[in-house]
């Protein structure tokens, strides 16, 4: 397969690029370029999504990150990500009910572990 990549020259702040090299070093990829590759992936899929679908970041606590890799590892979802999706979902669909406005579950849409829980 040809390489059909381009090379491209960006400078950065010193303290980026640190903190750069940290998340190579957790991540675990090989080099600072692949660590850039993978920010700008991201980035990307953050800023143009399928047009059916919109991103959305949430940020989490160090405890209820923990708590949603650990119900990942024990089967409880197939990712934090699937997860997230679920609790979402589950808790729009328990307020909509509230309201009197509850659309029915449909068939393609995924049920995750322990999604009869009420949200708060």
């Amino acid at each position: 397969m040809a390489d059909t990549s381009e090379r491209v020259t960006v400078r950065i702040p010193q303290d980026l690029l640190e903190k750069l090299k940290q998340i190579q070093d957790a991540g675990g990829t090989p080099t600072i370029s692949d660590t850039i590759r993978e920010g700008l992936e991201r980035f990307v899929e953050m800023h143009l999504p399928p047009p059916n679908i919109k991103k959305v970041v949430v940020d989490l606590s160090r405890q209820d990150n923990r708590q949603l890799e650990e119900f990942v590892r024990e089967g409880g979802s197939v990712s934090i990500d699937d997860a997230v999706r679920a609790a979402v979902r589950e808790y729009i669909r328990v307020r909509l009910e509230h309201l009197g406005t509850a659309r029915p579950r449909r068939d393609t849409e995924p049920v995750a572990a322990g999604e009869d829980a009420s949200p708060p």
